[in-house]
């Protein structure tokens, strides 16, 4: 019995001296850390080029392509068209700033229609169905 009232003992002191140990560190304070460089976002991406200048490339492509012959004059139209419409909302959007939603869906857009460009499904302009 003297043996357990003295583990007993033990254990009440240690019980007491460890929650006291643990308080000796004070919390650790989490700050906001700052990006790795000043010049490039939190998401690591660069800015990319601005949406008229990326309506002036895509038009030139356009031009290029027509003049090399891989696209039809009737195209070359349908993706001006397309070009001209991300320059509108490149200029809407832009009104209040872009958002990153509205950067990426311009983004997208010109990439898309750069694939067309120099990707034209050739089958379709000479009339034949895909799959024959």
């Amino acid at each position: 019995m003297r043996k357990f009232a003295m583990f007993m003992g033990s254990l009440v002191a240690l019980s007491v001296a460890v929650p006291a140990a643990a308080q000796i560190v004070g919390r650790p304070v989490y700050e906001p850390l700052a990006p790795p460089n000043p010049f490039i976002g939190w998401d690591s991406r660069l800015p990319g080029p601005s949406a008229r200048s990326e309506v002036r490339g895509l038009s030139r492509r356009i031009e290029r392509a027509r003049e090399r012959g891989t696209i039809s004059r009737r195209e070359a139209r349908q993706l001006k068209r397309e070009a001209r419409q991300i320059g509108h909302l490149a200029h809407r959007y832009g009104r209040d700033g872009l958002s990153e939603a509205e950067r990426a869906e311009l983004a997208t857009r010109a990439q898309v229609l750069r694939a067309a460009v120099d990707n034209p499904v050739r089958g379709q302009r000479a009339g034949a169905r895909v799959g024959q």
